[in-house]
């Protein structure tokens, strides 16, 4: 079995901010992540978007896989994945349109 492993050279913006970031929903790090409250998610209303005025779509996926590392250690792997594409007001009050991603 053969597998191929890329990375993608992109340049940092985390920590770089700009006039044309979007402004999130809540302060600090802390991000919603809905479904059910038994499985220990923030319940079914909670809003899925990290970005505040924000009028779009929101793609929403939660992975789960066992996994192991090249020592052979065994791992539960958790992703939360997410896209937007939709209309914003960023940081400097300018309504704008983007689509964002993250992992």
């Amino acid at each position: 079995m053969a597998v191929a492993v890329g990375l993608l050279a992109c340049p940092a913006r985390a920590q770089t901010a700009d006039a044309s970031d979007p402004i999130p929903v809540l302060e600090g790090e802390r991000i919603l992540s809905p479904g059910p409250r038994a499985l220990g998610f923030d319940g079914l209303a909670a809003d899925p978007s990290t970005i505040g005025n924000f009028q779009g779509v929101v793609a929403l996926a939660y992975m789960r896989a066992r996994v192991r590392d090249t020592t052979g250690h065994r791992w539960v792997m958790v992703n939360d994945i997410r896209i937007f594409k939709g209309d914003y007001v960023s940081t400097d009050g300018v309504a704008r349109r983007g689509t964002f991603a993250f992992v």
